[in-house]
């Protein structure tokens, strides 16, 4: 084909298709929006087509996957079934082949799954799940327990309320019990025990039901107070009282369904009731007395156990419910503990466990069958410290061996009393004696309080539980040592409760070194000074007393034989000293001498604001004391007067002492001159026959009297020594195991010079910043010139023209 002809050929072409456009000579836009919306949609329709296809044949694999996963799972499921059965089915002939090579019987035959633990429980006495679960909880029993079967959980629900009878109810009162209760006009009981079971158990249920209604209406009568007198504090009392009652009650509705109750018991409750149903008060207030805690033996050992008097024996003047508390152990026997919280570094507790004899609980017996675990679990224990000899005598009941430096190693090793278990609270931060964590900065202590009441308000879940159950607190004493971390942990605390009880004593027993040990390193030895300043400054201020204590005190007597090195012989003569001043507060009300923690108060810090008293002792043997005091009234008799007299002119009669735990001299240089101490006030407690001029005793309310305000008290009881208490003294006759002891807090000027002393020596320390060096400073200043004011002019001459 030849060039020509192809022209041709596309010519006719074109003339064709011009011909078949000639047809229509134009198209409109819509016509052409139509065309391309159409030519859109199609191709939408063939994507989402697409799309659709793609998901389906997706949903279509995973449910494929999701078959093939699940028969993997059954598949895994039975054969480890089948693996657990093998196991158990290896472990039962072992244990039939161990049996039967011991002479062991044969095990039981196993139930069949479904069966539970064997025959059913029949219809009328079965109680349906969620009935028994509320039934336990308002026994204060568990709902449910670990492996734990219907039936299973019938039979404890059985146990527990001592019932014939599984379908027993238990009443919606303020103590719930199962003993069917009475109505009122059956309340009354009859003088005497009833005769028989019967009788016995119709007594239960009228005692029962006459307590439940006076429970129910003293919990009406407070609830209907007005809102200001439920806020205020003798409001917070009469509740804390009510609630204190209705829980030592507790355990005698226990006794009474199970019927163990003793006629002891019985006759004086019985007694007591009728008293009061017959409104004879004072009677059943009297009947009360005989049966109170303080006449009861109790499974205990006290540090002070001669305060505690038993029948026959004459009661002693000494109130131990201040500084005890009754309870119940959970086994329902009753206890006696201090009212004590105690905060301690990990391993400072030694061989002390948190649950003693006294609230550990029973164990249970070895649950048999398979375990949830295929293997046995490993049990990685701390090993513990074990007791000292001394401990472990005690808690076999033998005569403890002597104590020595060398064999006390904690505090726990010389302790003689149960704790209840939330006295005891370890800080588990910081470990004792650690040296790449050492707790001996002040600011450590104080930023772990920080920390800690930061997670947990450590006043409502340590504090307040033992503050609720005391009616008529007088204070709170704090012991803590102030020369390391520990000073800025009670810092804080006292701060806390200064803003809880704004009103109430708080006493701070300081204790340290103080920075006056010349056996540690000079760089730690001036960290202490830093941190008994600071202690000194944050505990003076928010404390009603703060006493300074010293572990190598200033002034000792030659019978007092001290081992400084041995917080044990310190501890103990710092107990002596302690124990016996604040004995006042403890005394019976009824007794006049008693003088409590505010009246203490008051005579030596009568101001309100010198705040640091010191602290001050002599010890002496009673006998020697008593020959005394025979030779005094003879010598009286024989010049014809009844007693001498003495003038009182200044503070030159006022009695000195001994020994003076008050602290370390810390005078340096120019500042070694001691001025003539002036005292402000003093408040002396005297266990003996000591020689005392009645007429030295100031009126602490007298504001014209000439002196110093002083205040005295008395106490038969000597200090005992008990044979946990170090051989430190050597008085007279020194047989005897009880001490005459005279004591006495006082607020002098030696307080001032003390105080400044320190503020010279902090001052020039490089250890904190120039600016906290200051504030320092300056705030120990402060405290300094209150111990100036009312007397002292600011001269430094010694004498008075």
């Amino acid at each position: 084909m030849d060039f020509a002809s192809l022209m041709s050929k596309h010519i006719n072409k074109g003339k064709q298709a011009s011909t078949a456009e000639s047809s229509k000579p134009y198209l409109k836009r819509s016509e052409l929006e139509a065309q391309r919306q159409a030519q859109y949609q199609a191709e939408q329709g063939a994507a989402e087509k697409a799309r659709l296809e793609r998901l389906d044949k997706k949903r279509k694999a995973e449910e494929e996957e999701a078959d093939r996963e699940a028969e993997r799972r059954e598949k895994r499921r039975r054969l480890a079934e089948e693996s657990r059965r093998r196991r158990e089915e290896e472990a039962e002939e072992e244990e039939r082949k161990r049996r039967k090579r011991l002479g062991l019987p044969d095990l039981p035959p196993k139930t069949k799954a479904g069966e539970e633990d064997g025959t059913p429980v029949p219809e009328d006495e079965d109680i349906p799940k969620d009935e028994l679960i509320d039934k336990l909880r308002s026994l204060d029993e568990p709902a449910k327990l670990f492996g734990e079967s219907h039936r299973q959980r019938l039979k404890r629900y059985k146990k527990r309320i001592g019932a014939d009878s599984l379908a027993a109810t238990m009443t919606d009162g303020p103590i719930p019990t199962t003993l069917q209760l009475v109505p009122e006009k059956d309340m009354k009981v009859e003088s005497g025990l009833p005769k028989g079971k019967e009788g016995k158990h119709f007594l239960f249920r009228q005692l029962a039901s006459y307590f439940t209604m006076v429970l129910k209406e003293w919990d009406i009568a407070l609830a209907l107070r007005d809102a200001e007198v439920k806020a205020s504090y003798q409001g917070k009392q009469a509740y804390a009282a009510m609630v204190q009652a209705r829980e030592n009650m507790r355990p005698l509705f226990k006794k009474m369904e199970k019927g163990e109750l003793e006629d002891g018991i019985v006759e004086p409750v019985v007694e007591i009731v009728k008293a009061a149903q017959e409104r004879r008060y004072v009677d059943a207030n009297n009947g009360y007395l005989k049966l109170s805690i303080g006449n009861a033996a109790w499974p205990i050992g006290v540090t002070m156990e001669s305060y505690f008097t038993y029948p026959p024996e004459p009661e002693s003047p000494v109130n131990h419910d201040i500084l005890f508390r009754p309870g119940v152990a959970p086994d329902g026997t009753d206890t006696f503990t201090p009212r004590a919280l105690i905060y301690d570094l990990k391993g400072a507790f030694g061989g002390m466990k948190k649950v003693n004899a006294l609230y550990e609980p029973e164990e249970d017996a070895n649950v048999t069958g398979s375990s949830v675990w295929s293997s046995k679990p490993i049990i990685q224990r701390v090993q513990p410290i074990p007791p000292s000899p001394y401990q472990a005598h005690l808690d076999a009941g033998l005569d403890p061996p002597p104590l020595s430096t060398s064999t006390v190693r904690y505090w726990s090793d010389y302790s003689r009393v149960f704790y209840h278990p939330k006295s005891l609270i370890q800080l588990s931060e910081f470990e004792v004696n650690d040296t790449l964590m050492p707790f001996e900065k002040w600011e450590v202590g104080s930023e772990l309080f920080d920390k800690l009441e930061r997670e947990s308000d450590l006043v409502d879940r340590d504090l307040r539980p033992f503050i609720e159950e005391c009616d008529g607190i007088q204070g709170i004493q704090i012991f803590t040592g102030v020369d390391d971390a520990w000073g800025g942990w009670a810092s804080g605390w006292v701060e806390r409760l200064r803003d809880e009880y704004g009103k109430m004593s708080i006493w701070t027993w300081g204790v340290g070194d103080q920075g006056a040990n010349t056996s540690v390193p000079r760089e730690k030895r001036l960290q202490q000074i830093v941190n008994s300043s600071r202690s000194l400054q944050a505990l003076a201020e928010h404390s009603s007393v703060y006493i300074p204590m010293s572990n190598i005190p200033a002034k000792l007597s030659p019978y007092l034989t001290l081992d400084y090195t041995s917080p044990w012989h310190v501890g103990a003569l710092q107990a002596v000293a302690v124990e016996s001043m604040t004995i006042s507060s403890r005394l019976r009300s009824l007794d006049t001498t008693r003088g409590s923690l505010q009246n203490l108060e008051e005579i030596i810090n009568s101001t309100g604001k010198r705040r640091i008293a010191k602290l001050e002792m002599s010890i002496a043997d009673p006998d020697v004391l008593e020959e005394k005091a025979e030779d005094r009234i003879a010598q009286a008799e024989k010049a014809g007067s009844t007693g001498s007299k003495r003038e009182s002119d200044g503070d030159e009669e006022l009695t000195s002492f001994d020994i003076d735990v008050y602290t370390k001299d810390y005078r340096i240089g120019s500042a070694g001159r001691a001025r003539k101490e002036h005292i402000f006030g003093r408040a002396e407690a005297s266990r003996g026959e000591w020689d005392i001029a009645e007429n030295d005793e100031r009126d602490p309310h007298d504001r014209f009297s000439d002196g110093p305000a002083v205040q005295r008290y008395s106490a038969p009881l000597l200090f005992p020594l008990l044979d946990s208490f170090p051989s430190i003294f050597d008085v007279g006759k020194g047989q005897s195991k009880k001490i005459a002891v005279y004591s006495g807090l006082t607020t002098s000027t030696a307080v001032a010079e003390q105080v400044r002393s320190i503020e010279q020596i902090v001052r020039r320390l490089q250890l904190v910043s120039l600016d906290e060096r200051e504030a320092l400073s300056n705030g120990l200043q402060a405290v300094a010139e209150e111990y100036d004011e009312g007397w002292d002019s600011g001269s430094d001459s010694d004498e008075d023209d």
